[in-house]
């Protein structure tokens, strides 16, 4: 479902597009973390998390030790047309916000992809992209 697409201001380089989607984090110790999009983007994606996955991630506290060395294996589904692909990413944790007691929200940058679904990205986002040009000259 998407949920929004970036106005005609938008100044990231590479556009946010806000979808919900169920990923599977693969940590580097084996243990496989379940957690939802808030965002991607094809420098990598925003996940929202609670207290027990950051503890995973970093249990000597992801707020107060340093996290530019966490690495994390992201796999989820594409909704592209009326199919469904896979993305095989492998990412760096750049940054953690606390929302609430219990929610955080995670910064995933992309630095590499498995199986060819770079390809499988790029598809997905030009969806996006075809939905914007669309839409702007309509505006």
């Amino acid at each position: 479902m998407i949920l929004d697409i970036p106005g005609v201001t938008e100044r990231r380089q590479s556009p946010r597009y806000e979808i919900e989607l169920s990923v599977d984090l693969a940590l580097e110790n084996g243990s496989i973390l379940s957690v939802t999009t808030r965002n991607i983007s094809s420098s990598g994606l925003q996940i929202v998390c609670d207290t027990w996955v950051t503890e995973e991630i970093e249990p000597r506290g992801i707020q107060s030790h340093a996290i530019s060395h966490i690495r994390l294996r992201a796999i989820t589904e594409l909704p592209i047309g009326n199919d469904k692909k896979k993305l095989y990413s492998n990412c760096r944790l750049m940054s953690v916000q606390r929302m609430s007691q219990d929610e955080y929200i995670l910064n995933l940058a992309f630095i590499a992809f498995e199986n060819g679904s770079e390809q499988n990205l790029d598809e997905f986002l030009d969806q996006f992209q075809q939905k914007k040009t669309v839409i702007n000259l309509y505006a």
